[in-house]
């Protein structure tokens, strides 16, 4: 009987860490130069899980938490402009934080701009996103990304 309770309590535990792990968003992260030589275009691309609404980069503060690019290290190198939809995003009024939001549907493609002043270079940091869907939302996530600029 003890060893029944104790894999009835092993499978609820294990089933509760699983419906704790949703990760809606599947990123690839990557690193491209542009025409000039000095200038790179990180490129974020997300894979939306269906019935999920990534939230865009161009929204007011007050509401759900906004894409974001967020750099940690810039060795020999600066971020500048800021970051760009390259995927356009929907626009709607959300009746859970009573304002317009941004968001994606399936996929979204993001850029953000460094400029290098010396190599090598190297870029690191995070995008931080949140996602929702009919039911639920994801906290707040960061997907970290670190590049090294030859």
């Amino acid at each position: 009987m003890k060893k029944l309770i104790f894999a009835l309590g092993f499978i609820a535990i294990a089933a509760f860490a699983q419906a704790q792990m949703i990760v809606p968003v599947k990123w690839d992260v990557e690193i491209k130069p542009l025409k000039g030589g000095n200038q790179y275009e990180i490129v974020a691309t997300a894979k939306i899980d269906m019935g999920f609404k990534l939230y865009g980069v161009n929204m007011e503060d007050g509401g759900p938490v906004k894409t974001s690019f967020n750099f940690e290290t810039l060795e020999n190198c600066k971020d500048f402009g800021k970051a760009v939809e390259l995927t356009p995003s929907n626009t709607m009024h959300d009746k859970i934080f009573d304002m317009e939001v941004t968001y994606f549907k399936d996929k979204a493609v993001l850029s953000h701009k460094v400029w290098v002043t010396e190599k090598p270079a190297k870029v690191a940091g995070y995008i931080q996103w949140m996602s929702c869907n009919d039911e639920m939302c994801t906290p707040p996530t960061d997907e970290e990304f670190e590049f090294v600029i030859e």
